[in-house]
């Protein structure tokens, strides 16, 4: 029995939640999927300034409204990205959710957190961002953010 590695295998799945979008991926689309709540509104601008500056398009679930279930927004918003930031804080269950889709979607997750207690234990083998959620930290976390996007933007 060969071990491959999850990557090079392929699985065919049809979703029972969610239709799948008739659209391609968008290689300049980042989604960033994190708590809403206004506490956090700088952190977003610090990560909308990183992808303007790698040269990505960032998107969140509140910036759309295309379909009818928020759900359905949010999964294709994934789908069509090419990369998914994801920020930890708070713990919050849905972003672990969105994740998850993205994961199962094969997409390049970029994890954040103002704590590495706020990182899911599934996920802890992820190196993750942390960044302070002062003026400092967020200075650093878009220096960051900035490197690893345009990394991948070479690749």
């Amino acid at each position: 029995m060969s071990l491959d590695r999850p990557s090079e295998r392929k699985i065919t799945f049809s979703p029972s939640v969610f239709e799948i979008p008739n659209t391609a991926v968008e290689s300049d689309l980042a989604s960033v999927m994190m708590p809403f709540d206004s506490s956090m509104d700088n952190v977003y601008k610090t990560i909308q300034n990183s992808c303007a500056l790698s040269g990505y398009r960032s998107l969140r679930a509140d910036d759309i409204w295309d379909n009818s279930t928020i759900i359905q927004d949010i999964f294709s918003l994934i789908f069509r990205s090419s990369v998914v930031i994801v920020d930890f804080t708070r713990k919050n269950p849905n972003v672990m959710y969105e994740t998850g889709i993205a994961h199962t979607l094969g997409k390049l997750v970029i994890p954040i957190a103002q704590s590495l207690e706020d990182v899911p234990f599934d996920m802890k083998h992820h190196r993750a961002l942390i960044y302070y959620p002062n003026k400092e930290g967020l200075q650093a976390l878009s220096d960051s953010l900035t490197q690893k996007l345009q990394s991948i933007r070479t690749i």
